[in-house]
């Protein structure tokens, strides 16, 4: 057979390829609302806006004329609360405090805080005082309607820690807002000793204007004679052809308090005024001299101004 006759040789098949082994399955996504970081970022900025806000906020109040404060304002509704200022004076914050039972009393005999609901967690006896800015923000002035007290909780029995007295100084002469939160439908009434509108309903009768830009401050007084109270104020207002409704709170969003008095022998610890001038069991002189309730509560029964 010639080389010509010669078939040609088939060529054989390559082995198939052995088969890839599988890819593991990819992970599931996380929804991004659901991942960590995002939580922390969350976080993170709502607390530098907070802060920021009392800032800006603080600045404002200082030094602001009223276009650019309201312009500087204009972003967070028609009425903003500026300030929000504890009112510690005898003669119109509170009668008396007491502090909470488990406080530092070697703090509190070294110096008496000169605020001490706000310097030391007291809550005011009887009479809690506070001072509200409002600014308002829109061409057209807002006007307040009414203003009233909310409970956060039924009241209940007067606090009993440690009493600390603010002996008055005389009344104030100044017309503020009062109301009894320790009685049922509380509402704003006005407080003009010796006035002809005394215990009257102010919005009853009466508006706040609150024109661009404009400060107006409204002092409001809570009372309560037998029982501890906490409370946010709810303030309606007429802006941008409607009625609105926002909740003022305590600094921290917590609820404003006020407590009854207790029973002498049933505080923790008293202070004594230091006009008193009374000294220490061992004779030595002190402006922070505190006893027992119940030495104080004997004190007062027989008639004394000092226990010792």
């Amino acid at each position: 057979m010639s080389p010509r006759d010669k078939r040609p040789r088939r060529r054989r098949a390559a082995a198939p390829a052995a088969p890839a082994p599988a890819s593991p399955p990819a992970p599931a996504t996380v929804a991004w609302w659901k991942r960590p970081v995002t939580w922390l970022l969350t976080i993170v900025v709502g607390a530098v806006a907070t802060w920021l806000g009392a800032v800006v906020l603080g600045m404002i109040n200082q030094w602001k004329p009223a276009n650019e404060l309201a312009e500087q304002l204009a972003g967070r509704g028609p009425v903003v609360v500026l300030d929000l200022k504890h009112i510690p004076y005898p003669q119109e914050g509170a009668f008396d405090y007491v502090y909470p039972a488990d406080s530092d009393l070697a703090r509190l005999d070294a110096k008496r805080p000169d605020d001490p609901a706000v310097e030391a967690g007291a809550v005011d006896i009887e009479r809690s005082s506070w001072e509200i800015t409002l600014v308002g923000t829109r061409e057209e002035a807002a006007e307040a309607v009414d203003l009233r007290p909310v409970l956060v909780e039924p009241c209940g029995p007067p606090l009993t820690g440690i009493h600390e007295p603010n002996p008055s100084q005389g009344d104030s002469q100044k017309i503020v807002l009062v109301t009894h939160v320790d009685r049922p439908n509380p509402r704003m009434l006005v407080d003009d000793p010796g006035g002809a509108d005394a215990g009257v309903p102010f919005f009853a009768t009466h508006k706040i204007t609150l024109p661009k830009g404009e400060k107006n401050v409204i002092q409001v007084r809570a009372l309560s004679a037998k029982q501890h109270c906490r409370w946010r104020l709810e303030l309606d207002y007429l802006a941008e052809g409607r009625r609105q409704t926002m909740v003022i709170s305590a600094p921290g969003d917590k609820p404003f308090e006020v407590t009854g008095r207790a029973d002498d022998s049933a505080y923790a610890w008293v202070y004594l005024s230091p006009s008193d001038g009374c000294r220490a069991k061992d004779g030595t002189e002190t402006d922070r001299l505190r006893i027992t309730g119940a030495e104080y509560a004997q004190m007062v029964r027989d008639g004394r101004t000092c226990p010792y």
